[in-house]
């Protein structure tokens, strides 16, 4: 086997039908798990767009290097190391900037693939290129030949599984053989009009001419990796610091639950089919308007109905009735439903009155009401709780509860703030994203250290907020309890630390900035299962692992 074909089979390109879903996130993110798996890894920028450098917040004069570097490439063969930017340990960034034009692609991949093959197989173990969105032929689908499996990123929306099956049928069309992924972002599990937020070949071949199809077949040889679930906290724009706007994004998380878990509840007859039954929640579970049942329930057939036209089936209109008046009546509805709105414009208030370590008042009506909001709930949950799952949910929002009544505190939000590395850029503070990037992932013992004096510090801070909460409302029952029944301060400690953890860390962008929620675990699970699967590739066609 030539260095070429092995260094082939290193290669793992991270594509898009179209642009906006994330490509560019998940191959940083892809990059740096590996990385801290121990394997040397280069992330090759090749996207015109990219925003490599802007997520990890590499400093501009390294980049212009770089691109000087890259430039004088083209002219005289400049060397790899001087357009290849160190990150962390073992991570690489190569050219990265937005500089691969139409000309310069063909020169860049016999660079890559040829002139540096030896230089590239024995520096990485693990190849990751951010490549452009859309299908453009020399920029995009000529690297094909040269990687080893193929990443496509997508949303759960039509547009995206359009592009992205657009993408796979090229894809194919060049190689037939080369091993395609899947990694859906913003992933939810029930849409509107019966599209299947995973089923990207099938919700493409429904848009297209039939010459245009992907065979069924082909659909079973390309599996899921990862479904990431939608978060603010891979928002790269967020640049506030507001433990008051991840906290009630929780609030929100565990409301939504609640309302599932009502949903899920209420008996469906033998009458309603499970796609029938599917729609019913995803409508009810976003539905902000009447609770009358009538007026509700003429709501919801008219919605089921045309969706029965659409697909050319029928319903039970009286099934549904009664399954709409069940939700309406059950005492959790209307509670659960007020508080969502209510959590909802107080996070938009929160973020909008924001500013990183800024210490400003500010309207807290919407925060205030949103507090009464939740209170209800809970006070709904004690009366009568609707089981096990209910009453320690009701305990976890409780202490969602304090830890939002605590960080209304100026010397709360000053202590916090203070854990947040900081640095001047044209005369004003702003938050220090590169540093805090590498004290996550280097571990740093100086910026832990100070992480946890920070959570040491508001624990008893929390218990006392969490004690008079108790005293004044007499929740004693929605107390999170150990096995053998005494309050389970660990518990609380560790509820604590993950909304610190995460609030702090929130815009970062990378998975460890946020590892303590649904969308950080989802990411790590989907790096790990995607490198296992190149990996074991590999060493099934024949190629020795290099690997550590």
């Amino acid at each position: 086997m030539t260095a070429r074909e092995k260094l082939h089979r290193r290669v793992v390109a991270i594509g898009s039908g179209k642009g906006g879903v994330g490509k560019s996130t998940t191959s940083v993110n892809l990059a740096i798990i590996a990385a801290k798996s121990g394997r040397r890894v280069g992330d090759v920028d090749l996207d015109p767009l990219s925003n490599v450098a802007t997520i990890l917040d590499i400093p501009e004069a390294r980049v212009e290097r770089a691109a000087r570097a890259t430039a004088l490439a083209n002219l005289d063969g400049s060397s790899l190391s001087a357009q290849t930017v160190n990150v962390f340990d073992r991570l690489d960034l190569l050219f990265p900037s937005p500089k691969i034009g139409r000309g310069e692609s063909a020169k860049l991949r016999a660079r890559l693939f040829e002139t540096w093959s030896l230089e590239l197989l024995s520096n990485y173990d693990l190849l990751i290129c951010d490549m452009p969105a859309g299908i453009g032929r020399e920029e995009n689908l000529a690297f094909l030949p040269h990687i080893g499996a193929l990443v496509v990123v997508t949303n759960p929306e039509p547009t995206s599984h359009v592009s992205a099956g657009g993408y796979i049928r090229v894809a194919r069309e060049i190689r037939p053989d080369l091993p395609i992924l899947f990694w859906h972002n913003r992933h939810r599990d029930v849409l509107p009009n019966g599209f299947h937020p995973t089923d990207v070949i099938g919700n493409y071949n429904r848009y297209v001419d039939d010459e245009l199809r992907i065979p069924p077949g082909a659909a079973k040889s390309i599996r899921t990796v990862a479904t990431v679930p939608d978060d603010p906290s891979l928002n790269l724009l967020q640049q506030t610091l507001s433990v008051e706007a991840h906290v009630l994004g929780k609030l929100l998380d565990a409301a939504q639950m609640l309302h599932k878990s009502v949903l899920a509840g209420i008996q469906t007859g033998a009458t309603l089919g499970q796609a029938e039954v599917n729609e019913l929640r995803f409508y009810l579970s976003s539905h902000h308007g009447t609770l009358v049942p009538e007026e509700l329930s003429g709501e919801v057939n008219t919605m089921m109905q045309a969706g029965a036209k659409t697909k050319a089936t029928g319903f039970d209109a009286r099934a549904v009735d009664s399954f709409v008046r069940r939700y309406a009546d059950h005492p959790l509805t209307r509670r659960i439903r007020e508080a969502i709105v209510a959590i909802e414009t107080a996070a938009e208030t929160v973020v909008d009155q924001s500013q990183l370590f800024a210490q400003g008042r500010a309207d807290r009506r919407p925060v205030n009401l949103a507090i009464v909001r939740v209170r209800r709930i809970l006070d709904q949950i004690h009366r009568k709780p609707g089981g096990k799952f209910e009453q320690n949910l009701g305990g976890v929002v409780m202490c969602y509860l304090a830890i939002l009544m605590i960080s209304a505190s100026p010397k709360v939000r000053s202590l916090i703030g203070s854990a947040i590395p900081r640095r001047t850029e044209s005369g004003r503070v702003v938050r220090d994203r590169r540093t805090q990037i590498r004290n996550l992932i280097q571990k740093d013992s100086e910026y832990h250290r100070k992480y946890f004096s920070m959570v040491r510090t508001l624990f008893p801070v929390l218990v006392k907020q969490l004690n008079r909460l108790v005293e004044s409302t007499g929740w004693r029952a929605l107390l999170l309890r150990d096995r053998e029944g005494k309050v389970n301060k660990n518990a609380y400690l560790k509820l604590l630390t993950h909304v610190l953890h995460d609030s702090i860390h929130a815009g970062l962008g990378v998975y460890v900035g946020f590892r303590f929620n649904s969308a950080g675990r989802a990411i790590e699970e989907g790096a790990k299962d995607l490198i296992r699967a190149v990996e074991s590739g590999r060493k099934r066609k024949g190629g020795r692992s290099n690997v550590r």
